[in-house]
């Protein structure tokens, strides 16, 4: 039996990204968790593979700010709404910069 493992978005969508980004999502400040960071590659964990589920960050416009955050949590594999994509290099810098210092931070 093969072991489910997540896609990863095409070149397109994770060009320059870091090989545990799956998939980013923007929805545009329709809600205050604005990001949505799917993670795989290294990050991956074989208990939540078992449901489908992979690690996600979601995080505000600026989770630096007093008012901001940013949160893990478990999301199915499968949550890729597209009209949300949004390229790695697209993300604002200051975003890019937040979602690696999380993801290596022990």
């Amino acid at each position: 039996m093969k072991t489910y493992k997540p896609r990863r978005a095409t070149k397109r969508w994770t060009e320059g990204a870091p090989e545990y980004i799956l998939d980013c999502f923007d929805n545009k400040g329709k809600t205050n968790d604005r990001y949505t960071i799917l993670f795989g590659g290294t990050l991956l964990e074989p208990s939540l593979l078992a449901n489908r589920s992979v690690h996600f960050l979601g995080l505000s416009a600026v989770p630096s700010h007093p008012q901001g955050f940013s949160q893990w949590g478990e999301i199915s594999a499968s949550f890729r709404p597209a009209h949300w994509r949004v390229r790695w290099l697209d993300l604002p810098e200051d975003i890019r910069k937040h979602i690696i210092a999380r993801a290596t931070s022990q």
